[in-house]
């Protein structure tokens, strides 16, 4: 018997070279950690029993070292997630017959047995989304780390635990994690000779893992959208009051704003910060705006032309504080810059006019130009003075029942980059 043991084994190292060599199919969408003519090397322990009756039972601590070759795994139209293979469990432990309230002396019971296996793999293809810190990174699955098995066979106690027979039944049914590709973790229900148990251990895979599709997706237009439609929403609360603008040529370089606006019923208040960083020789602005809601300070730094498009944008990632820079596409400009903002003509002025208003705001008091205007059941006011950069010093407007109020805090100087903009 030993010699016929040590055969076998000698048999399986010499095969462990051929599986390592075995080449991995690439054309797989849902596959496992397994190729043809793996092996695997590892063991659990296990604690087991066996009732003879109510007042009689055999118990201890079971080993359970085994190895384990792939022998065949089917493709079928791209999905191969089965492994067929055949494997080798050597039994051993220390165990004790409990009866009549006493413990028998312990026994070392030793078998071997021959299981062919059956593995389900939860390996998918390879999903590579394109990283917000220009990193690539792999989309891993979870399930990927997985896979289900079940282990069938005949067992052999050269030494028995129990007054059973010496040739029964072995079985064996749980789930692998791969820490890597090659090392898992296992925990299984295991069945020997009439013994029940529960088990842990681990196990080394020899040879290549199955390899799966590679899908490459670029999230980086997404995100880059996400940061836009956040800064739109602020950057129409900070240049159109009620939809509309105000001239802006008051503004002198590092000169600012600060806006205190509130909404429904004065519950929501946010603090708008609007700077001038450099005007450019084509009439083009670098500005900056910062929202402050709830204690968070948000800081966006943009490039508008002479006409109000915006061109180029600079902001924080929101994980790691890296400086993003974007530069707006034709399609940007079509989706965002089409809105329903105008400036007030002349004409709309005239007629808008309510006289001139003295009005106390934070940043001091103004003579100020009262504009009021109606549309339907939206009511639109503005209190304007040339003493102020961007004219406005107090706007209201309550459309479809909504009421926001905005007052000018303080006029800021010296107004610096806060995002390395290089102008």
């Amino acid at each position: 018997m030993r010699k016929k043991t040590l055969l076998v084994f000698a048999v399986l190292l010499i095969l462990t070279g051929f599986a390592a060599a075995v080449e991995p199919d690439s054309d797989i969408w849902w596959g496992s950690n397994y190729t043809q003519g793996n092996f695997i090397y590892g063991g659990t322990v296990s604690f087991e029993w066996k009732d003879a009756d109510t007042d009689d039972m055999t118990a201890g601590f079971g080993v359970f070292p085994q190895v384990e070759m792939t022998l065949y795994k089917p493709v079928i139209a791209g999905f191969s997630p089965l492994d067929f293979g055949l494997a080798m469990r050597g039994h051993t432990g220390i165990f004790f017959r409990i009866f009549d309230n006493s413990v028998s002396d312990p026994t070392f019971p030793a078998g071997l047995g021959i299981l062919g296996t059956v593995h389900f793999g939860f390996k998918g293809f390879n999903v590579h989304f394109s990283d917000f810190n220009d990193a690539p990174t792999l989309f891993f699955n979870f399930l990927s780390r997985f896979d289900y098995f079940v282990e069938l066979g005949a067992a052999f106690d050269i030494l028995k635990a129990s007054n059973s027979s010496p040739f029964g039944f072995a079985a064996a049914t749980g789930m692998n994690y791969f820490v890597n590709d090659h090392f898992m973790l296992r925990s299984a229900y295991t069945y020997w000779n009439g013994f029940s148990g529960v088990s842990i251990g681990g196990s080394y895979k020899i040879g290549a893992g199955q390899k799966t599709k590679d899908v490459s997706i670029n999230l980086n237009p997404l995100y880059y959208q996400i940061y836009l439609a956040r800064f739109y929403s602020l950057y129409w609360y900070s240049f159109y009051a009620g939809g509309f603008y105000f001239d802006d040529s008051g503004y002198r370089e590092g000169q600012g704003t600060v806006w205190e606006v509130t909404s429904n019923g004065d519950t929501d208040v946010v603090q708008i910060e609007k700077a001038l960083l450099k005007k450019n020789g084509d009439g083009s602005k670098w500005w900056k705006i910062g929202f402050t809601s709830d204690g968070e300070r948000i800081v966006y730094e943009f490039l508008l032309d002479k006409d109000y498009n915006l061109m180029k944008l600079r902001f924080k990632d929101a994980e790691s504080g890296a400086v993003k820079k974007y530069t707006l596409t034709d399609r940007d400009r079509k989706k965002y810059d089409k809105q329903k903002m105008r400036q007030i003509t002349t004409s709309e002025y005239k007629g808008w006019s309510k006289g001139i208003k003295r009005i106390s705001v934070p940043a001091g008091t103004y003579n100020a130009e009262y504009l009021y205007h109606k549309e339907d059941t939206d009511v639109y006011s503005w209190w304007i003075t040339d003493s102020v950069p961007g004219t406005l010093v107090k706007f209201f407007q309550e459309v479809s029942g909504d009421k926001i109020t905005g007052i000018l805090i303080k006029i800021t100087e010296k107004n610096r980059s806060e995002l390395d903009t290089l102008f």
